[in-house]
């Protein structure tokens, strides 16, 4: 269900900036469902889900904790990465996408985690105004690579607060 749903929704988010011939291959590389099971089974990885009133999965959150390869400026000693982060598009503007930050947050603060980073095209204004709402500032900046594209992406990060029994 998560390659389904991330797949479609990488998709709709960036499939006119981010067009064939190497959307499909990119996809099929993040998305697949073997590969995707084998991350879903470490301890340090958390996906969030947000569904519809009828139960139909409508975005997600994958976090995961740091290792010593995150950028200069995250802030905290237990940071963990918002590696993906996708509300399908007939539901923003519904707190959807901020209810599922929370999810994640929480999850990660009760993991141990004391802040949160992420990685977001400078280009896409939109999701860089939802992190700062979300109390991200950029930090700094990181490539993504996309087939032989290489784009220029914000580093986002905040710090958590302590996490709390409940």
């Amino acid at each position: 269900m998560l390659a389904e749903l991330g797949a479609r929704l990488f998709r709709e988010a960036y499939g006119d900036s981010h067009p064939e011939p190497d959307l499909t291959p990119y996809l099929a590389q993040t998305f697949d469902p073997v590969r995707l099971a084998d991350e879903l089974a470490q301890p340090e990885v958390l996906v969030c889900f947000a569904e519809d009133q009828a139960g139909v999965p409508i975005g997600y959150g994958y976090v995961r904790a740091s290792g010593p390869e995150r950028p200069v400026g995250v802030p905290g000693l237990r940071p963990w990465e918002v590696l993906r982060f996708y509300v399908d598009g007939r539901w923003h503007g519904r707190g959807v996408a901020a209810a599922l930050f929370a999810a994640c947050s929480h999850g990660a603060r009760r993991r141990g985690a004391d802040a949160l980073w992420l990685a977001v095209w400078q280009e896409a204004r939109r999701p860089q105004a939802f992190y700062r709402r979300m109390g991200l500032e950029i930090v700094g900046t990181a490539v993504f690579h996309f087939g032989q594209r290489r784009d220029a992406d914000f580093v986002m990060a905040a710090a958590l607060p302590e996490a709390r029994e409940g």
